[in-house]
C-alpha cells in the first residue's frame, strides 16, 4: 500500500485527529494522491471542518487521476446525493476531456432543473469538455434548450458555450 492509499484508509477513521492529519498530508502531497480520490470526495461531507477544508484543497491540487479511476469516479457520481461532492466529481470528470465521453449521458443528467444551479452549471462545463465528436450535435441541441431555461445564469452559460462550439 502506498502513502496515498494508507492516508485514504486513515481518512475514513473514526478518530477526527487521524482524519485531519490524513487530509492535510494528502493536500500537501505533490504527486500520487489519485488513489485517495473517492475517500477525498467522501470527506468533503465530513463532520469536521478541518477535514473538509484539507480534502477540498487536496482535490483542487489533484490534477487528472489515472484513466483506471474513471469508472470509480462515474460510480461515485451516480451514488452521491450531496451537492459539494457532486460538483467536485463533475469538475474532475471534465479533466479527462473526451476520454470520459462514455459518461456523457451521466453528465447531462445534471442539466435538469431538479439539480441546484451550481451543479447544473458545472455539468454544462463538463459536458462541453467530455463530449466526443459524435456527441457534439446532441450537446448543441441540449444547450439550445437551456438558452430558454428559467434560470438566467444557466441561459447565459448555455449561450456562451454555444458560441464557443
Amino acid at each position: 500500500m502506498n502513502d496515498a492509499e494508507q492516508l485514504a484508509v486513515e481518512l475514513q477513521s473514526a478518530d477526527v485527529k487521524t482524519r485531519q492529519r490524513a487530509a492535510e498530508q494528502l493536500a500537501r502531497m505533490t504527486d500520487g494522491v489519485a488513489p485517495a480520490l473517492i475517500p477525498l470526495l467522501d470527506a468533503i461531507n465530513d463532520a469536521d471542518e478541518i477535514v473538509r477544508e484539507w480534502s477540498v484543497e487536496a482535490l483542487e491540487n489533484l490534477g487528472t487521476p489515472s484513466r483506471e479511476q474513471l469508472p470509480d469516479l462515474a460510480d461515485f457520481l451516480n451514488r452521491t446525493k450531496s451537492v459539494d461532492p457532486q460538483w467536485f466529481a463533475l469538475k474532475i470528470l471534465g479533466r479527462y476531456r473526451t476520454e470520459a465521453s462514455k459518461h456523457f449521458e451521466l453528465v447531462i443528467y445534471y442539466f435538469s432543473s431538479d439539480h441546484p444551479q451550481n451543479i447544473r452549471m458545472q455539468a454544462i462545463k463538463t459536458a462541453c469538455k467530455v463530449a466526443s465528436d459524435d456527441q457534439q450535435q446532441d450537446l448543441k441541441d441540449r444547450l439550445k434548450k437551456l438558452t430558454s431555461d428559467e434560470d438566467s445564469r444557466i441561459q447565459h452559460l448555455a449561450n456562451e458555450e454555444l458560441i464557443r462550439s
